[in-house]
């Protein structure tokens, strides 16, 4: 069994210890708000020119959505130390991958949020769904029902009795979502890093319920698809069928096709003016797999999003 390093007191001293031990190998960036620091570690052979590497982004915003941590820091594992975290040797050729690609992973945006976490990952046997939504969006203190989901809220208008584990903490009394807010760690550290380096394609790791669904995992693209440029759109498409095809291959996995982002109202605004610029920059796309739910045991969670972030490794160093 492959061990789940999600918690912050055990991802942050192995991003640490890698950053340190294969300097040769790293770069580490860092956001420091208030107790806790979020990390992007990007991985590659640094003896040789970056400008000609293919690079590809890969985040987990979500507090509540562990599996995508498990799989990254399980991948890092993979590149740097040649083995899992198991200690099985990799099949990954990441010689050739580090010499010809850049990657860069940010394992957990949200460490404050996942340090309230009341479980390491959710399988379904403890919490109903909507026990577990009322520990991610939290309980509102008037009503005992589940806090609403907003980009963000001050600790001085709102008195939930419990503080959901989505919401960031950025300053004495401000709470923020990580994906719909440029305050909160994730954004911060997404547009510094592709400020710097013009990515080719970035990969957004979450998981949802699937509740009273066939399926346990998808790919979502923009909800902007439709005004973006059409080699960003084929090249999503072709990458989102990619992973799609090596789901259907799995175990346990039951894969629905790719479809563009349905959300409306407010949350589709979120989207719309937060991820505008960067859906214009390069493909992005997003992972959703089954949360709290027997039918999607923890260490099939984990093995969905691994498998999409070694499709999307190999399917970029095939192109380098």
């Amino acid at each position: 069994m492959i061990p789940w390093l999600v918690q912050p007191h055990r991802t942050e001293p192995k991003i640490l210890e890698w950053a340190e031990r294969y300097s040769e190998r790293a770069y580490l960036d860092i956001v420091r708000l208030r107790n806790h620091t979020a990390y992007a570690l990007t991985v590659t052979d640094r003896s040789r020119p970056d400008e000609a590497k293919k690079k590809s982004l890969f985040a987990v915003p979500h507090a509540h959505e562990p599996a995508g941590t498990a799989a990254c820091m399980n991948i890092l594992g993979e590149l740097l130390d040649g083995c899992d975290l198991a200690g099985n040797p990799t099949a990954l050729d990441r010689e050739a991958m580090l010499a010809s690609t850049l990657l860069t992973f940010i394992p957990d945006a949200n460490p404050e949020g996942r340090s309230r976490a009341p479980v390491e990952m959710w399988d379904g046997s403890r919490f109903t769904n909507d026990e577990f939504l009322k520990y991610a969006f939290g309980i509102d203190g008037a009503t005992g029902e589940r806090f609403k989901r907003v980009d963000r809220w001050s600790a001085r208008e709102e008195r939930p009795s419990r503080i959901g584990i989505v919401y960031e903490r950025i300053d004495e009394t401000t709470y923020v979502e990580p994906n719909r807010d440029w305050g909160s760690s994730f954004f911060r550290l997404a547009h510094r890093l592709m400020d710097r380096w013009p990515y080719d394609q970035f990969i957004d790791l979450h998981q949802t319920e699937f509740e009273n669904s066939p399926y346990n995992c998808m790919i979502i693209l923009p909800v902007s698809w439709r005004t973006l440029p059409e080699p960003i759109c084929a090249y999503s498409r072709a990458w989102a069928d990619d992973i799609t095809r090596a789901w259907g291959e799995m175990d346990g996995a039951s894969p629905h096709q790719p479809e563009v982002l349905g959300y409306t109202g407010q949350q589709r605004a979120y989207f719309e003016e937060r991820w505008g610029r960067l859906h214009s920059l390069c493909p992005i796309i997003t992972t959703e797999i089954q949360n709290n739910n027997p039918r999607t045991p923890p260490d099939l969670q984990r093995q969905l999003q691994e498998t999409a972030l070694r499709i999307s490794i190999e399917r970029i160093s095939a192109s380098a």
